[in-house]
């Protein structure tokens, strides 16, 4: 066998279905069953995509083996879109998913990215971002790019700092595609951004809990009459809605006996007419696989299905959850390296708990022990800085005691 037969043969059995072309690109093996699109702009985009801010781990590390499977699997089924940014993963997704990507035809995938906005101090930041972040996934251009996290703490960085300005310059310059914003505000606030600017798309937390409860309605109508297009975030709130309540998942078995907790929680948000993708964060194949087959299959969502999803709201608000959605957002900033977001799923997960004293006592003991004493609740100072730092504005230390109060109580309990 000829050395170059020989390395394309290995190719092959590397790779799967990867077939390395002369560019030493990899040729993309369309499968019949393609997931639905919806074309906004002047792009035409799968209605899921793959969120990078929870990617497959192993050993602490991104998997790069289950990453690029995934990779391949979602490009074989025309889930194309990717979104990453600057701090996902620690600050190692962009080199991740720019590793894979990299063996694709550049114009094979839209990748999204953003310019946090809480490093940008001057007018020079945009720009030094987002062509460190080019690098970062090994493109010279993104198709989308956005502002990231607008919120209370960072208005005044991207108003002071001209951001949308100094991306506008990158955009005619060909490094920006389509330039959006990603929002953590208020409604008044995101009524204000809205208005500033031409903006091509916006990224807002959508799910039919959020729609509930933080005026997630309301936001998606803000969008929806300004005429800008939406990305939706966290449509399963950080997991939340595929770890249901036991009476909520019984609700749900009854009524759509179909569908799994997931592709419930992802069709209920397919179905506003304004969103043209929805990011999920995907940590393993079969997560992918699931939430891929649900846009191949797509069922746009009934009227006894919307019914369905509000009761399922109210049954999670009366179940005394904390609406938390496991951003990590609030670990950025926190000065003793509290494990915020597994102490209140530990704590959500206590309180859906619907079996006997014992057993749900055990559930918040056994998760909450598994943390490091480093990492648990009693240790907040009551700085506030996660509070400020918080999507869901939550006031976080006055949780963590009320968590650790509870676990402190318990923990005598089962004592005697």
């Amino acid at each position: 066998m000829k050395r170059r037969e020989f390395i394309i043969n290995s190719a092959l059995v590397v790779g799967g279905s990867a077939l390395l072309s002369g560019c030493g690109k990899r040729e993309i093996k369309k499968f019949e069953n393609q997931v639905v699109r919806r074309k906004f702009m002047d792009i035409d985009t799968p209605l899921i995509a793959l969120g990078c801010m929870r990617l497959p781990m192993r050993d602490n590390k991104i998997d790069m083996v289950e990453l690029d499977k995934m990779v391949e699997y979602a490009m074989a089924h025309g889930a194309n879109y990717f979104d990453t940014a600057y701090m996902y993963v620690e600050g190692k997704s962009e080199n991740a998913i720019g590793e894979v990507l990299k063996k694709y035809p550049r114009e094979s995938f839209i990748l999204a990215d953003k310019c946090p906005a809480y490093l940008v101090k001057s007018k020079e930041d945009s720009r030094k971002l987002c062509m460190e972040q080019l690098k970062r996934c090994q493109v010279e251009y993104f198709d989308n790019y956005m502002v990231h996290n607008i919120n209370k703490n960072t208005i005044s960085n991207y108003r002071d700092n001209d951001m949308y300005g100094e991306l506008l310059k990158l955009k005619k310059e060909g490094k920006i595609k389509h330039l959006g914003f990603s929002f953590h505000g208020d409604l008044d606030m995101l009524k204000s951004v809205i208005k500033e600017h031409k903006w091509d798309f916006c990224q807002l937390q959508i799910n039919y809990l959020d729609w509930e409860v933080v005026n997630a309605k309301a936001m998606y109508e803000v969008a929806k009459e300004a005429g800008v297009p939406v990305i939706v975030m966290e449509p399963l709130r950080g997991g939340a809605l595929c770890n249901l309540p036991e009476k909520a998942a019984e609700q749900l078995k009854k009524d759509c006996p179909d569908d799994t907790q997931a592709s419930f929680g992802l069709r209920w948000v397919a179905s506003k007419e304004r969103v043209f993708t929805i990011l999920s964060g995907m940590s393993n194949f079969k997560q992918l696989k699931e939430n891929i087959d649900t846009f191949v299959n797509y069922k746009q969502m009934t009227e006894e299905e919307e019914k369905t999803a509000h009761e399922i709201a109210q049954i999670i608000q009366s179940q005394g959850a904390i609406n938390c959605t496991a951003c990590k957002y609030c670990m950025e900033v926190c000065p003793r390296g509290i494990n915020i977001p597994a102490i209140f799923g530990s704590y959500n997960q206590y309180m859906a708990f619907e079996g006997n004293g014992a057993m749900k006592n055990y559930t918040l003991l056994n998760s909450y022990n598994a943390l490091d004493e480093a990492e648990r609740a009693d240790k907040c100072i009551n700085c506030g800085l996660c509070s400020k730092n918080c999507p869901q504005n939550l006031d976080i230390p006055k949780l963590l005691k009320e968590v650790d109060t509870t676990f402190k109580k318990i923990e005598q309990e089962m004592k005697r």
